[in-house]
């Protein structure tokens, strides 16, 4: 079982003197390179200053490869005194390695786990706690359906026990406050209902607020479109029926119908039906004149039908009791 940690003091010196790690020579480079210098610039100079045509092409290009040259020596020259610069300290830098780093590492690694451990399992228990007051607070004041979760705490080390049930306190008397509220609306249900969702007393509000403006807004509308639909119905059934009316009143008493043959008893029914018909009729209060041929006031008779049928399964699809009576009741 592992022992408990206990502060101690030690009179171990330090171990880490300024005399462990030491330069004792810094690396000395000899060179000569702005003795070289003038003569790459001039290099440079006389080349850039080259025409490149078709004709002076290879001499453009042999300039170049003498530049590459000779920059390629030298940059081979610097890579094998970096190497040698390099040396020393990379073989201090495996001996750090292994007296330095492999062994503090592991070491503060072990360390850092037992001290994840120990605060995993203090914050564990003071969150417990919250949890257990959040739970009390919830039941006494009958807001059981509010989840812990709500109220965003973050248990941290340095977060104190009084200063989080502080925060449950506050977050948990809102709520109350704003149920209480709510109780006193008239349309309480659906303010509660929207309330659980958001957890924001002005946001439930105007959502239930909204909603109740556009549920009035389309039953004013589908209301007007029925009753459009029924008044359109009615006047052009009357239309139609004065018409066919007129089209079917009886002949004159003693007078015999004009012998016709086939064709002129197609072209005078054709003409009829191209005639344009004028028939007044009266709809709730109101007098209308209509125009048309006998054709299209059928077609348009016809439309209408439809349409009540089609509305009549609309009233039997959302419940409304409806039945045909007569203009007599």
């Amino acid at each position: 079982m592992e022992k408990e940690l206990t502060t101690a003091t030690t009179t171990q010196e330090p171990m880490l003197a300024e005399s462990l790690i030491v330069v004792q020579q810094l690396p000395v480079i000899k060179e000569q390179l702005h003795s070289i210098k003038a003569q790459a610039q001039a290099s440079v100079t006389e080349a850039l200053a080259l025409v490149c045509t078709e004709e002076t092409l290879k001499v453009v290009k042999e300039q170049r490869a003498k530049l590459n040259r000779d920059r390629k020596d030298l940059d081979d020259r610097r890579a094998v005194v970096k190497k040698q610069i390099m040396k020393p300290f990379e073989d201090f830098d495996k001996v750090y390695k292994e007296c330095v780093t492999d062994v503090y590492g592991p070491a503060d690694e072990a360390l850092k786990g037992k001290i994840t451990d120990v605060e995993a399992g203090l914050k564990a228990d003071k969150e417990k706690k919250v949890v257990a007051y959040f739970d009390e607070l919830v039941k006494a004041n009958g807001v059981e359906w509010v989840s812990y979760g709500d109220v965003g705490i973050a248990v941290t080390m340095t977060a104190s026990l009084k200063s989080l049930k502080s925060k449950v306190k506050d977050y948990v008397d809102r709520v109350v406050a704003d149920v209480n509220c709510i109780n006193g609306m008239e349309n309480a249900t659906e303010v509660m209902a929207e309330y659980k969702q958001c957890r924001n007393l002005a946001v439930a509000i105007n959502s239930v607020s909204q909603r109740k403006d556009r549920v009035a807004r389309e039953e004013a509308e589908r209301k007007q479109r029925l009753e459009a639909q029924l008044r359109a119905q009615e006047a052009e059934s009357a239309v139609l029926d004065a018409v066919e009316e007129d089209l079917a009143a009886p002949q004159v008493m003693g007078a015999e119908p004009p012998v016709m043959d086939e064709q002129e008893a197609e072209e005078t029914q054709q003409e009829s039906k191209e005639q344009i018909m004028t028939a007044k009729f009266a709809f709730m209060g109101r007098t209308f004149q209509c125009h048309g041929t006998l054709t299209q006031l059928r077609e348009l008779k016809s439309f209408v039908n439809e349409k009540i049928d089609e509305i009549q399964k609309h009233m039997d699809s959302v419940g409304i009791e409806n039945e045909e009576v007569s203009d007599n009741g």
